[in-house]
């Protein structure tokens, strides 16, 4: 109990990592230093008692998003041998633990592992040899007795270790010819151990081809090492690849920084090394280190492991260590209700392929009023994520519904600002970080990186989904709307640049702002490509004879008003143009269900319309390929603005009928696209009209061709073509801050 309560006080955020080796049931006479099966079976006992073992792949991902739990542990092997199959793993599974294994590839193409040669070579010679003469030893070694073939093993493995391949694969030629022994009879692991090691869900990585030193490879050997080593367990197990042990492990010494960034240039997500101490949030993901407790007793591997739980493990400097962004968000996974969790979500997914990682700044889970885990995963295992101490003045801090109005100032999460900014702190202290943006709504998010960017001197990007001021979703009192009108002018001040979703919010900007017209650009929303990938339309419940007209989100009945809408298809079904028993409305999520019923039931078609639940997001989209129309809703006080479902239902390649304000910048994006029509939102017979259009473009020989017409636009509009352009304004805003610095400092003489 006391050395559990030792562990979890030293261990919170920190990231224990074990490394083993070959484990057999009974020592090799040579070889006495390595742990037989029982010593490794006490060693594991006491690793469940005192720790909580998780999957190295979630481990790091967990490491990198703050949220390891206390004790946080894992279970590493390298190299590859045939007693696992009967030793390790069979322990293992009767426990429940998991563990990866980091194989040298090698051995699946003819050539064992190096030192079990050595040690195969020298265990099966004849007893016959006194002296062990070779060309690469100085000296003859005797080679009489155990002793001195325990010896000539040690001397041999440490001169055949820092060799380069090719002449380490000479001398085990020689070694095998003088003592009369085959390579191909060393024991090795088989293709089939491991795929069945794989199967039972083990995690397999790589650890090279012939686990040379890198450090005395040329650059080619060491990139064909660690790149074809994935290469040939991917083919073996079927299964991509993630990890990489690098051969003997100390930075430094058997590795370098230009070797990291071989492994990345590989495509691997992290990599281990042999390196001492515990892995922290700021430990980079392609330097892990690792340690083994010896033992003998439970106590001394307490001692053991709280020694290296305090031990600052040794990083080299990373060549390509991209550019670094705090990314301040308060909608991010696992916040559910907002389209604005996908334009964060994704730029953090696509950033680093652009020269930039992000590190994500959010609220405590606790604030979040609704949430999902179906997001979660999306969130890439290298970045980080940190969450601020954060409460709902709502729920959190009123008293029969009332609450001080300064608790919601600038809006309900106020309160994140403290937590946020602590956070964001130790976030800038413990990473290199160049720059910050933060994106609106929520303004505190605004607060927190306008605070960090004073402090820090960090130049600031600041995102606006919506407008703050004159944003007719906000309903504000005359004490917060001085205040956030205040807050927004200082932002313009403050913020080197201001990102806004559509041209007609960033004109509006410019013209109130001119002193920060030349700050202002426009990255629009857009859809994330890989939702798309494999998903299969789905009607949910609609019969494919059934016309399904489709609305996916949120519609707020005083702004997108489904009244006139509702009376156009009445008129539609009372003409006879619609068959009313063929024909399906649904309003997925729409958060105003109710007063969507009410609205419908005034007009008459309250019986096909559908109030349908919120669903996971890939869903959802599954949903939207199989609509036969996708309607969007949109008055003339969001005329700024362009809902983000706009993006997916031009890349699900699917009629879109926009009941809109005909002057706004969602109805002048539609017309850009063909299969689509719009009508206005308060007028029933335009919207008949267009609606009848459109059905019967559909039924029409050519409709397709009119809609593969979008194909190629389209394209413009997704996520990563996005980020690109975000990457680049935070490249340029970085290079003229640093400029600014330049000409501030001083001249020197």
């Amino acid at each position: 109990m006391i050395e559990k309560f030792i562990l979890r006080g030293l261990s919170k955020d920190k990231l224990s990592i074990l490394i083993f080796h070959k484990v057999p049931k009974v020592k090799n006479i040579f070889c006495q230093d390595e742990l037989d099966l029982h010593e490794f079976e006490q060693t594991i006992d006491y690793v469940q008692k005192q720790f909580e073992v998780l999957p190295l792949s979630e481990a790091v991902e967990r490491l990198g998003s703050n949220r390891l739990p206390r004790r946080a542990a894992c279970i590493t092997f390298d190299d590859g041998y045939t007693d696992w199959e009967t030793g390790v793993v069979p322990l293992l599974l009767s426990r429940n633990l998991p563990a990866t294994f980091f194989i040298t590839a090698g051995q699946f193409q003819g050539v064992p592992m190096w030192n079990e040669r050595i040690l195969h070579g020298i265990g099966n010679c004849s007893e016959t040899i006194q002296s062990l003469r070779t060309s690469f030893l100085q000296e003859p070694l005797p080679f009489c007795s155990v002793d001195d073939r325990r010896r000539a093993v040690t001397i041999i493995e440490k001169v055949l270790k820092f060799q380069s391949v090719i002449l380490r694969e000479e001398m085990l030629a020689e070694l095998e010819a003088i003592l009369g022994v085959e390579m191909a009879a060393t024991p090795s692991m088989s293709e089939q151990q491991l795929r069945q090691m794989h199967n039972k869900g083990f995690e397999i990585g790589a650890h090279t081809v012939g686990h040379p030193i890198l450090t005395c490879c040329s650059d080619s050997e060491a990139r064909e090492e660690i790149g074809s080593a994935r290469e040939i367990l991917a083919g073996i197990t079927g299964s991509a690849v993630n990890s990489f042990a690098y051969p003997n492990g100390l930075p430094g010494r058997d590795f370098s920084s230009a070797h990291v960034d071989m492994v990345k240039s590989a495509g691997y997500s992290y990599a281990v090394t042999t390196g001492t101490g515990a892995a922290r949030y700021s430990s980079s993901a392609f330097q892990i280190p690792r340690f083994t407790p010896w033992g003998p007793t439970s106590s001394r591997r307490t001692i053991q492991v709280a020694r290296n739980i305090l031990t600052k493990a040794n990083e080299l400097p990373e060549f390509d260590v991209p550019k670094r962004a705090l990314m301040v968000a308060f909608h991010f996974p696992p916040q559910a209700g907002s389209s604005g969790i996908l334009r964060t979500l994704n730029f953090v997914r696509y950033l680093p392929q652009n020269g930039w990682q992000p590190l994500v700044l959010t609220a405590h889970r606790r604030a979040y009023e609704k949430t999902s885990e179906d997001l979660l995963k999306s969130i890439p295992a290298g970045v980080k994520v940190m969450r601020g101490f954060a409460l709902d003045a709502v729920r959190h801090m009123s008293l029969k519904g009332k609450y001080p109005q300064w608790l919601a100032l600038p809006d309900r999460w106020s309160s994140w600002w403290l937590g946020g900014f602590a956070a964001g702190m130790r976030a800038i202290r413990q990473n290199h970080i160049d720059l910050i943006w933060s994106t609106y709504p929520i303004a505190t998010s605004h607060m927190i990186a306008s605070s960090l960017a004073k402090k820090t001197g960090l130049p600031w990007v600041a995102d606006f989904r919506d407008p703050m001021v004159g944003n007719p979703s906000n309903q504000f009192s005359r004490q917060r709307r001085k205040f956030v009108e205040n807050f927004e002018a200082r932002i313009m001040r403050e913020a080197a640049c201001c990102i806004f979703t559509t041209e007609r919010a960033a004109e509006k900007y410019r013209n109130n702002y001119p002193f920060a017209a030349k700050k202002c650009r426009v990255i629009e929303n857009g859809y994330d490509e890989t939702a798309f990938t494999g998903a299969i339309p789905s009607r949910q419940g609609v019969a494919a004879e059934t016309l399904f007209l489709l609305h996916s989100g949120v519609i707020y009945p005083g702004d997108r008003d489904p009244t006139a809408f509702f009376k156009a298809i009445s008129d539609l079904i009372r003409s006879g143009d619609l068959d009313r028993t063929r024909l399906c409305i649904r309003f997925r999520a729409p958060a105003h269900g109710d007063e969507v019923m009410t609205i419908a039931k005034a007009q008459g078609v309250d019986d096909i319309v559908d109030i349908a639940p919120p669903v996971p997001y890939r869903d959802a989209i599954a949903e939207i390929l199989a609509a036969d129309i996708l309607l969007v809703f949109q008055g003339s006080t969001f005329n700024a603005q362009i809902p983000a479902k706009i993006y997916e239902y031009l890349r699900a390649a699917r009629p879109i009928l926009g009941v809109v304000d005909t002057s706004g910048d969602t109805a002048t994006r539609l017309r850009q696209f063909a299969a689509t029509a719009v009508a206005s939102i308060t007028d029933p017979a335009d919207i008949e009209a267009q609606l009848k259009a459109l059905i019967q473009a559909m039924n029409s020989p050519g409709f397709s061709a009119e809609l593969e017409k979008n194909a190629i636009p389209v394209q413009a509009l997704s996520r990563e073509s996005q980020t690109k352009q975000l990457a680049i304004a935070l490249t340029d805003v970085l290079s003229s801050h640093s400029g600014n610095a330049a000409l501030s400092m001083p001249l020197s003489r």
